[in-house]
């Protein structure tokens, strides 16, 4: 009865196969060639921003991207947080994938700049303005080209307009990430 719960006390044959190890460290394996991950056309369709972006790599488990795009804080007057403000502008994003793959969880620090209009106290105004934050997120693999990111973190949003009031926000919030990415 011991037997048959354990298994089988005969040994098993292995098939003559010679055992390999590989031993590996926190920054690569011996003998196992480093995974070859390509730049992305992206479209990053996140809380506040549409914009399309191009993904390099820059090491084993990091990539850079620059962005350009629309912008808007449609969102601050629902929390009473600033004034809705539209524009574009662009972006610097840096990304550390916990897998070679860039597959997994990432971890995505980014600064947007942008130029903005919008009224403040009912007076129509253009101006600069920033966001800066990072994202924490997984990475799926949709097909052999298509990958899709989505995460979560915070941000911080300010903006400036030439009216008499000034600045229109200047707030921490909510950072919601949502990108798909097409390799080349």
């Amino acid at each position: 009865m011991l037997a048959i719960i354990l298994g089988t006390s005969a040994p098993v044959a292995a098939d003559d196969a010679p055992l390999i190890t590989t031993t590996c460290s926190p920054v690569a394996c011996d003998g196992v060639p480093p995974i070859e991950r390509h730049p992305q056309l992206q479209a990053d369709l996140g809380l506040s921003v549409i914009q399309l972006a191009y993904e390099q790599p820059i090491g084993r488990h990091l990539a850079a991207s620059l962005s350009a795009g629309v912008f808007g804080s449609y969102f601050l007057p629902w929390f009473d947080l600033g004034d809705k403000v539209i524009g574009v502008g662009g972006g610097i994003r840096v990304t550390w994938f916990a897998r070679e793959t860039g597959r997994g969880f990432y971890v995505a620090p980014y600064l947007r700049v942008h130029r903005v209009s919008g009224d403040h106290d009912d007076v129509h105004g253009t101006g600069l303005g920033f966001s800066t934050g990072v994202f924490a997120g997984w990475a799926f693999r949709l097909t052999s080209r298509l990958d899709l990111r989505i995460g979560a973190g915070a941000q911080y949003i300010r903006h400036h307009l030439d009216t008499p009031g000034g600045a229109t926000s200047s707030t921490p919030f909510v950072a919601l990430d949502a990108l798909v990415g097409f390799r080349l």
